[in-house]
C-alpha cells in the first residue's frame, strides 16, 4: 500500500515471478512426451503440442515484461466516482462486496480445515477411492463418433448374381430409403463392384451414399438413421444389409464410399482355409448373441459359382484334338473371340464371335457346342469329350504379417461403447481358444487394437509428464517436499474427470486422455500459487505455518478463481460440441473443465492442510535436533529458513 505505480508493478512482478514461471513450465512440459509419441496419437496431437508449448512460452515472456510495464502506466485502482458512473460503481461495488464475503468464508473454511486435518485428508482420500471404483464403468472408445451428415448403406447379394437382378434390388431399396429417411438431401447409388472375383464381375453388390440435411435441420443423428435402416431395409431374403454412419476419425472401415463401419473385429489366423472358415462361423455365431451387436459379417465371402470342365484326353486324341484346341473352341463359344473390326463414320467397333445369349445361359447347352475334328473333318458335340463339375472359386485370400487371416467384424448400436462390446466379445470368444486347431490363433484387432495401443502410449506420456512436472518444480524450489505436496492436486483432478465423464455420458477416448495429460500441468498451477506465496510469507515476514497458510490462501484466492474461471469459460464452447465435427474435441474440453473445477475446489482446502502437516512436522523434527531432550509440542511454529 502507498507505493507508486512503477514500484507496485515491479514489486508485484517479483512476488509472482517464481509462481508464474513454475506454473507455465509445468504446463509446457506435459506436452513434451506427446511430441515424441508414434502412430495415431502422434499424427493427431504432435502439432497441437508444438503450438501450445510455443504459445505458452510467448505468454510467459509477455506476463513478465509487457504486463508489468502496462500496469505501471495505465492501471488505475481508484474506484469509479458514484456521482458520475452510477451503473459502473454499482457493478464494481457489488462484485467487490461479493468477493469480500467469499474471502471471509474461505478464511473460516481454511481455518476449520487446519483444525480438522484428519477429516480433510480422509475426505480427499475417500473421494479418490470412490473415483477408482467408478472409473472402470466409464465407456471406452478410440475416437468420438461424429455426425458428418452422411450414411453409407451396403447391400450384398449372393455371389454370381447378375447385374440385372442387382439393379432391381437397388431400385427397391432406394424407394424404401426415400420413405424412411425424410432428412435425405441427396443420394448416390452404385450397382456392382461389391464382390468381384473370377466369373462374378463384382455384380452382386449395391452401395448407397446418403447425404443428409444439416444437423440443425433434423432431429435424428446419422447414427440413429443408420440404425433404423439396418432394421427396416430388408429387400428380399439372401440380401445382407449394412448401414453405418460416416463418422469417427481414423476409424477402420468407416471411410470411403460404402464404408463398413465395423468397429469391433476378431481376426482368425491360420493357413487351412476350410478350418479357418469353420472357426470364423463359430465366432460369428457367438458374437451375434451379444446385445447391441449388429451387422456381423465374415471378411471372406462365399466363392463365386463356376463350372469346372475337364477334357477327356484319350477321346480327344482319337479325333486329333488336344486340350488347347478344345479350350479354344469352348472359349470362343462361351466367352467370345474378336474376329475383326467394323469401321463406320470414323468409328471402329470390335467384332466378337460367340454363341447367342439364350444359348449360353443354360449349362446343359455346353454339351451341344460343336467341335470339328481336324482328322476326319466331322463335327462332334463337346459333351462327348468333356466332363463337368460345379464348384465355387475363391474370391480372395487376405494376409497380414505373412499369415492368412479371416476377420469377423461387427458394428454396434449407439447405446453401446467399444470397451463394453469387446469385453462381451472376449467373454464369448475366449473359450474357443482352448480348442483351436494347430497353428491357429484368435486376435482382437481393428479399432480395439488401435485403442489399446494408443492408450498404452498415452498412459506412458501421462506418467512421464507427471515426472517432468515434479522435476521442474524440484529444480525451481530446490526442494523435494514442496513439489511432492503440489503433485497431490493431480489425483484430486481425477475426481472431477470421472464425475464429468459420467454426468455427460462421455466415453473415454484418446481426446479425453489428452485432456487428462493436460490436467497434469494445469491442475498444479493453483497449488503452486498457494505454496509459493506461503513460503514467501514465512521467509519474508516470519509468519508461523498456520498464519502463513491462512493468509496465503486468502490472498491467492482471487487469482486462483480468476485463472480457473477464464480457463473454464474458454473451453465451454468446445465442451458443448457445437458445429460440424464438434464432437471430436468435446471430450478433451469436458475433462479439463471437470478436473479443473474439482481440483480447484479441493485444492483450496487440501493442499494448505497437507502443507501445514508436512511443514510443522519438519519444524518439530528440526527443533528436536537442535535441542536434544526437548519435547515437541503440536502447535504452529515460526518460519525458519529451509
Amino acid at each position: 500500500a502507498g507505493r507508486s505505480k512503477k514500484d507496485a508493478a515491479s514489486f508485484g512482478a517479483q512476488e509472482v515471478s517464481t509462481a508464474i514461471i513454475a506454473s507455465t513450465l509445468t504446463t509446457i512440459v506435459v506436452f513434451v512426451p506427446i511430441a515424441f509419441l508414434s502412430g495415431l496419437t502422434s499424427a493427431m496431437f504432435s502439432q497441437l503440442a508444438y503450438t501450445v508449448a510455443f504459445a505458452l512460452l510467448c505468454s510467459l515472456a509477455v506476463a513478465l515484461t509487457l504486463i508489468p510495464v502496462l500496469c505501471s502506466k495505465y492501471l488505475h485502482v481508484e474506484p469509479p466516482d458514484p456521482q458520475k458512473h452510477h451503473w459502473m460503481y454499482a457493478i464494481v461495488h457489488g462484485m467487490g462486496a461479493s468477493l469480500e464475503r467469499l474471502d471471509t468464508h474461505y478464511q473460516k473454511a481454511i481455518g476449520w480445515a487446519l483444525h480438522h486435518r484428519k477429516t480433510v485428508v480422509l475426505g480427499a482420500a475417500a473421494s479418490f477411492a470412490v473415483t477408482l471404483l467408478i472409473f472402470p464403468y466409464i465407456g471406452v472408445e478410440l475416437t468420438p463418433q461424429t455426425d458428418e451428415g452422411q450414411v453409407n448403406v451396403n447391400l450384398q447379394l449372393p455371389q454370381g448374381t447378375v447385374i440385372g437382378v442387382s439393379d432391381e434390388v437397388a431400385h427397391q431399396a432406394e424407394e424404401i430409403i426415400k420413405k424412411q429417411v425424410p432428412e435425405l438431401d441427396g443420394i448416390l447409388v452404385q450397382v456392382g463392384g461389391g464382390g468381384g472375383g473370377p466369373g462374378g464381375g463384382g455384380t452382386n453388390g449395391v452401395q448407397f451414399q446418403l447425404r443428409l440435411k444439416d444437423r440443425a435441420l433434423r432431429q435424428r443423428t446419422s447414427q440413429q438413421i443408420a440404425q433404423q435402416l439396418n432394421d427396416v431395409l430388408n429387400v428380399q431374403p439372401g440380401v445382407t444389409v449394412r448401414a453405418n454412419a460416416s463418422g469417427g476419425m481414423f476409424t477402420p472401415g468407416a471411410g470411403g464410399f460404402g464404408g463398413g463401419g465395423d468397429r469391433a473385429s476378431v481376426e482368425i489366423r491360420g493357413y487351412d482355409i476350410a478350418q479357418a472358415t469353420q472357426l470364423a462361423q463359430r465366432v460369428q455365431n457367438e458374437i451375434q448373441q451379444i446385445p447391441g451387436i449388429q451387422n456381423v459379417r465374415i471378411s471372406r465371402s462365399a466363392g463365386v459359382p463356376e463350372m469346372l470342365i475337364r477334357p477327356d484326353r484319350v477321346k480327344a486324341a482319337l479325333f486329333g484334338l488336344n486340350v488347347s484346341s478344345l479350350g479354344d473352341v469352348l472359349g470362343t463359344a462361351l466367352g467370345g473371340q474378336q474376329a475383326g473390326l467394323y469401321r463406320e463414320g470414323g468409328n471402329e467397333y470390335n467384332i466378337v464371335v460367340r454363341l447367342q445369349d439364350t444359348e449360353r445361359e443354360q449349362l446343359q447347352n455346353v454339351d451341344l457346342i460343336p467341335v470339328t475334328a481336324p482328322v476326319s473333318g466331322s463335327t462332334i458335340p463337346a459333351g462327348s469329350l468333356i466332363s463337368k463339375q460345379r464348384q465355387e472359386g475363391p474370391v480372395g485370400i487376405d494376409r497380414e504379417d505373412r499369415e492368412r487371416i479371416i476377420t469377423v467384424a461387427a458394428g454396434f448400436t449407439e447405446d453401446r461403447d467399444l470397451g463394453s462390446v469387446m469385453r462381451d466379445i472376449q467373454a464369448r470368444v475366449d473359450p474357443l481358444k482352448a480348442n483351436l486347431p494347430p497353428n491357429f490363433a484368435i486376435i482382437y484387432g481393428g479399432e480395439y487394437k488401435d485403442q489399446q495401443e494408443s492408450f498404452r502410449q498415452l498412459l506412458f506420456a501421462l506418467l512421464l509428464a507427471v515426472l517432468l512436472v515434479y522435476m521442474v518444480m524440484a529444480a525451481q524450489y530446490e526442494s523435494w517436499r514442496d513439489p511432492l505436496i503440489i503433485l497431490f492436486s493431480i489425483p484430486l483432478a481425477a475426481v472431477g474427470v470421472t464425475a464429468t465423464l459420467v454426468l455427460t455420458r462421455t466415453n473415454l477416448s484418446i481426446q479425453a486422455f489428452l485432456g487428462i495429460i493436460m490436467l497434469a500441468g494445469i491442475a498444479v498451477s493453483n497449488a503452486i500459487l498457494l505454496v509459493d506465496y506461503t513460503n514467501i510469507l514465512r521467509r519474508r515476514d516470519g509468519l508461523s505455518v498456520f498464519d502463513a497458510v491462512t493468509r496465503a490462501g486468502r490472498t491467492r484466492l482471487r487469482p486462483i478463481l480468476m485463472t480457473t474461471a477464464t480457463t473454464v469459460l474458454g473451453l465451454l464452447p468446445m465442451a458443448f460440441g457445437l458445429g460440424e465435427g464438434g464432437e471430436v474435441q468435446a471430450p478433451m474440453a469436458r475433462v479439463v473443465i471437470g478436473g479443473l473445477l474439482t481440483s480447484t475446489a479441493i485444492t483450496l482446502l487440501f493442499i494448505p492442510t497437507l502443507y501445514a502437516i508436512a511443514e510443522e512436522r519438519s519444524e518439530r523434527r528440526r527443533t528436536a535436533e537442535l535441542q536434544p531432550g526437548a519435547v515437541a509440542v503440536d502447535r504452529p511454529l515460526s518460519a525458519q529458513g529451509d
